[in-house]
């Protein structure tokens, strides 16, 4: 057992002969000295582990003067008191100043577990104050921050009462407002707003401001230096991205419907042509129109495409839902995946078991996405193969897992992480490829979503890319695993 020091400041000899008697047998250090300045200093060389303040050094009634102790040099001793039983309002005012325990005089009882005890007591003490200064220090710090952001940000407590505002929330919503409800000064509520009403953890939301701005707020639980939550929230400036959104919607609506009409009289001639009605073709002429009637047709998939983009961002995305084999959604796609592999050379393997569960969702939008997915890997892949592979995944309530794995030029890891972005594309000097608008992996990523489950891609440059679609398993029929 550690041996620990023991120092009495006191002017009661009866007393420090009988804790000294006490401690002796535990092999514990004592020393004794008057209870003022002098002995506080003659316990610091003395090293003591834990100080014993006699109250009678006090005016009636009155606690320790732990504050005149500590500032003394006694900072990370514990301190206990030892008084007569009769001096309650001492010990009681004692152990409200910081005081870990008591002794009543006379003193006779074993004082090793009571002097363990305040110990341990001592040692979680010193362990709240160094965490309470860790989070001072880290709220410090953090005002710091966010006062030096050019975004809003605000810390509110949990009665939605305003705390702390930095410059920038200031600028918008105005300066004196700390202390007032944040749905009320910020958004002229009545009551607390949806999102902070519903959750009382982190929370994301988006606002437009008095400033006629648009932001994206996120916030976070925080404590402060007394160990109450509060919650911070963090705006960021989406205007410039809202702006865009609402052009692509415009351009996409527009555009889309404008080209829809001329379309479909060119494929109506193009057909008129091809059947002879127009009159007797020679083979010259008809091999220009075929290259006219698949331009058209891609040219259709791409309208068809800005149509479904439009739908994603304007919110309106409807599905047709049907309990489904995996089977029965393949069939969809396997004969153009088939032809479009066939084109380029390249081996398509498929593989799906027998056992695989059903899962709930649209049949003609789950085959788009792997349309989407696989005719990407088909377009990228020079040689080699594309494998489609189908799986169960028994956690979150079970999974059915599509992967497309494909031996193709792969996607550069600055690209990885935009690839489901609406219009973006790879650009790539290596293979050539027909120009898309780079909407199908942006559609294919929602459609997925609003099915309840996931696309992501694995990839390494000119080694080849993996997509994973991952749908939620339908309720009605367990896994035969």
């Amino acid at each position: 057992m550690k041996v620990y020091k023991v120092a009495y400041l006191g002017s009661d000899n009866e007393a420090a002969l009988a804790l000294e008697a006490s401690l002796s047998k535990a092999g514990m250090p004592f020393a004794s000295a008057i209870g003022d300045q002098s002995g506080v200093k003659k316990a610091l060389e003395f090293n003591a582990d834990i100080v014993l303040w006699d109250l009678d050094n006090n005016p009636r009634g009155k606690p320790v003067p732990l504050e005149q102790i500590r500032k003394a040099g006694l900072v990370r001793q514990p301190v206990a008191v030892v008084a007569s039983r009769d001096n309650t309002e001492g010990l009681i005012q004692s152990l409200a100043a910081g005081a870990v325990d008591f002794i009543y005089k006379p003193v006779k009882d074993d004082l090793l577990p009571r002097i363990i005890a305040a110990l341990n007591v001592g040692q979680k003490q010193r362990r709240i104050e160094w965490y309470q200064r860790v989070i001072e220090d880290t709220n410090k710090q953090l005002h710091g921050i966010l006062s030096t952001l050019k975004d809003p940000a605000y810390v509110v407590s949990p009665e939605y009462q305003i705390l702390y505002m930095n410059r920038a929330a200031e600028e918008i919503f105005g300066e004196g407002l700390r202390g007032g409800a944040c749905f009320h000064l910020f958004y002229d509520r009545a009551d607390p707003c949806e999102i902070c009403a519903k959750s009382k953890g982190p929370a994301r939301w988006r606002a437009v401001l008095k400033n006629g701005k648009s932001y994206r707020f996120v916030s976070a639980l925080i404590r402060n230096e007394r160990g109450e939550v509060e919650k911070i929230a963090v705006g960021t400036d989406v205007t410039p991205d809202e702006e865009v959104r609402k052009i692509h919607k415009t351009f996409i609506s527009n555009v889309s419907h404008d080209l829809r009409t001329p379309l479909a009289a060119i494929d109506q001639y193009v057909n008129i042509m091809m059947e002879g009605l127009a009159g007797e073709l020679t083979y010259e002429q008809k091999q220009y129109l075929s290259v006219i009637k698949r331009s058209s047709f891609r040219l259709g998939n791409i309208i068809e495409n800005l149509i479904d983009a439009n739908n994603v961002l304007s919110g309106h995305f409807k599905l047709k839902m049907q309990v489904l084999t995996i089977e029965e959604i393949f069939s969809v796609v396997m004969d153009r995946l088939q032809s479009q592999a066939d084109d380029k050379g390249i081996t398509l393997q498929v593989q799906v078991p027998d056992d695989l569960p059903r899962v709930y969702g649209d049949k003609a939008r789950i085959a788009q996405v792997i349309a989407n997915v696989a005719g990407n890997s088909i377009k990228f892949t020079e040689q080699g193969m594309v494998q489609i592979r189908a799986g169960f995944m028994p956690r979150d309530e079970g999974r059915l897992i599509v992967s497309v794995e494909d031996t193709g030029i792969g996607i550069p890891k600055e690209d990885l992480g935009k690839i489901f972005e609406l219009f973006y594309r790879v650009e790539n000097d290596n293979v050539y490829v027909e120009e898309g608008a780079g909407l199908g992996l942006a559609i294919s990523r929602e459609i997925a979503r609003t099915h309840g489950g996931t696309l992501w891609a694995e990839s390494l440059e000119g080694m080849g890319s993996a997509f994973h679609i991952a749908l939620p398993v339908h309720k009605g029929q367990q896994s035969t695993e």
